[in-house]
């Protein structure tokens, strides 16, 4: 049987995507000539506040495996039950005349409306050797490499350096989880070892660590690294990068063993492919309708939206996603339905959890602030929320026992 409906095409099945395709599976019912088609490179939903624990729990604790079923979600287990069409495959062009997207191994996916949440890539700023001596933390595979590679380093028997750049919220949270387990692993890896010869530091290019939080919660975070024995180093703009050297634009020299690299993301190099309007960070730019242009929307990472209130691009995070989501699917059915759009509005704060090592996270809630192992709780209750909203509950509890299960095994 043929099927005439006209789709609803989601790219992308990450925070953004999913909250967009569960919301649109919803509302479209009363709509029966659409359906809802979410693609996605991959089969899974990457739980990716998750991803620096992974980096950080030894061999001993976890195999593959069991790590990635702690952090990976199927997206058939997220749609069942749900009127949502998934294929899994590699966006590689859009086909602006036939309204088409291309996708590798399935062909052209065509579309009455086009909902972009592709996520973002790593940004090297174009600085000689970064990405070519540098580890990156943006999938699995990025978070075993690390793990993996400082084991080797730790089976040396020998002082050994690990560099962090970037001191925003996954730098923090990779380096503080890292001081977790490296030095009660060396000792295990190499016998009669007494003394931790391992530093940790953490370079950033502004003046102070975290930008854009505020300072309660920059307070708090530097004197938990402190209490770690994490170094900072501010005001330290990264020039270039050899195998074993990292030089400053002060031309400071920093000698490593590992150079982990999370000081920036930018928009998918597909983007340049597809004909549409993008912004200087090479997102796609969005009006106040989350609209690249008519009936084609962006959201998350990859849309390059104007805060009103500021003049500068909205700051990229989960909620935010999830905010945009919602406003995006609503204009959707607006537009559907013939009524106007409504434009997305920013709340003035957005809250956020930030885990800083062992059981230990600054939360601000916007209405309630929190900090140590209080806050390490609301940090674990928050990803049960999401979970119990994506996934059936009996689901959601296992996958969420399984991820807690794992974060114990760092502590």
């Amino acid at each position: 049987m043929v099927n005439n409906k006209q789709k609803i095409v989601i790219l992308g099945a990450g925070f953004g995507g999913i909250t967009a395709a569960l919301k649109l599976a919803r509302l479209i019912k009363k709509y029966q000539e659409y359906e809802v088609v979410l693609v996605d490179k991959n089969y899974y939903h990457l739980f990716t506040p998750a991803l620096y624990e992974i980096s950080a729990i030894p061999k001993e604790e976890a195999h593959g495996f069991k790590l990635k079923s702690a952090i990976v979600i199927p997206v058939e287990d997220i749609i069942y039950g749900r009127e949502i069409k998934f294929i899994q495959g590699e966006i590689i062009g859009l086909d602006k005349i036939r309204r088409a997207v291309v996708v590798k191994n399935a062909g052209a996916v065509p579309f009455e409306y086009l909902l972009v949440a592709l996520g973002s890539e790593t940004n090297y700023f174009n600085i000689p050797g970064l990405k070519e001596n540098s580890y990156p933390l943006k999938g699995f595979r990025d978070a075993l490499r690390i793990r993996n590679k400082i084991e080797a380093l730790l089976e040396q028997n020998r002082p050994i350096t690990i560099v962090v750049g970037g001191a925003g919220s996954t730098g923090i949270e990779v380096i503080a989880e890292l001081s977790n387990f490296i030095c009660s692993l060396q000792k295990k890896l190499v016998k009669n070892h007494a003394l931790c010869q391992v530093r940790l530091l953490v370079v950033e290019a502004s003046p102070e660590i975290m930008p854009g939080f505020d300072n309660w919660s920059i307070g708090l975070v530097r004197k938990r690294l402190a209490k770690l024995g994490i170094e900072t180093k501010t005001n330290f703009t990264v020039a270039n990068v050899t195998s074993q050297e990292i030089t400053g634009k002060d031309n400071t020299r920093l000698a490593y063993d590992i150079f982990i690299w999370t000081g920036g993301v930018t928009g998918l190099s597909l983007f340049k492919t597809l004909g549409l309007p993008l912004t200087p960070k090479e997102t796609l730019a969005v009006n106040q309708y989350l609209e690249v242009e008519p009936r084609v929307f962006a959201i998350g990472d990859n849309a390059g939206f104007i805060n009103p209130a500021t003049g500068k691009l909205l700051i990229w995070n989960v909620p935010v996603a999830e905010a945009e989501a919602k406003v995006a699917v609503r204009n959707i059915i607006r537009e559907i339905s013939g009524r106007k759009k409504t434009a997305f509005r920013p709340s003035r704060k957005y809250p956020f959890v930030l885990t800083v090592g062992k059981k230990y996270a600054v939360a601000d809630l916007v209405i309630l602030r929190l900090s140590g192992f209080i806050g390490w709780i609301i940090k674990i209750l928050v990803e049960l929320n999401y979970l119990r909203k994506i996934l059936p509950l009996k689901k959601a509890i296992a996958h969420w026992l399984r991820a807690v299960k794992l974060y114990r095994s760092n502590d």
